[in-house]
């Protein structure tokens, strides 16, 4: 599809958010799975079910643009949770180190969420569609909450990883 007006570009970032969000969903499981830290499983638990509102959203504002989301390919997520899958597959890895660096790859995903977001966001406000820009806008904050939440435990889990390694 060319992009010629506004609403194409907001179009294009719906279709690349939706595919990534399925793609996510796909991996959530995989990495709560190898997560050593509880806190940390249970976050990439949360994360799943906050994947399913999202591609609710965004249904809906697919919905109120008269419109279904088109078979796109998310190369920069895609690309980002295959480096995600490398390291829970990584079974010689010390369990916290594997937990810092998949919480470094989620908040690689959570960053292009967010950016993500709040293009399409301002794109649907600026095009006038405020109901649009409400999803969008509660899935941007869920994604920013997201990334504090894995700041916290990435500290905590850090702190932990350095204590280890002295012994």
């Amino acid at each position: 599809m060319p992009l010629k007006t506004l609403r194409d570009l907001l179009i294009q970032q719906l279709n690349e958010l939706f595919a990534a969000e399925k793609h996510i969903g796909q991996v959530l499981p995989r990495l709560a799975s190898v997560a050593s830290s509880p806190r940390l499983a249970d976050a990439f638990e949360g994360y799943g079910l906050e994947t399913k509102d999202h591609l609710t959203r965004i249904g809906s504002v697919f919905d109120e643009m008269d419109l279904k989301p088109r078979r796109t390919e998310a190369k920069g997520t895609r690309g980002l949770l295959e480096d995600c899958m490398r390291l829970a597959n990584m079974e010689s890895a010390e369990a916290h180190v594997r937990d810092a660096a998949l919480i470094a790859v989620a908040q690689h995903v959570k960053h292009d969420e967010i950016a993500g977001y709040g293009c399409a966001k301002t794109w649907a406000r600026l095009l006038g569609m405020h109901d649009a820009a409400d999803l969008l806008h509660k899935s941007l904050m869920e994604e920013r909450n997201a990334d504090v939440e894995l700041t916290r435990i990435a500290e905590e889990l850090n702190l932990e990883a350095v204590e280890a390694g002295t012994d």
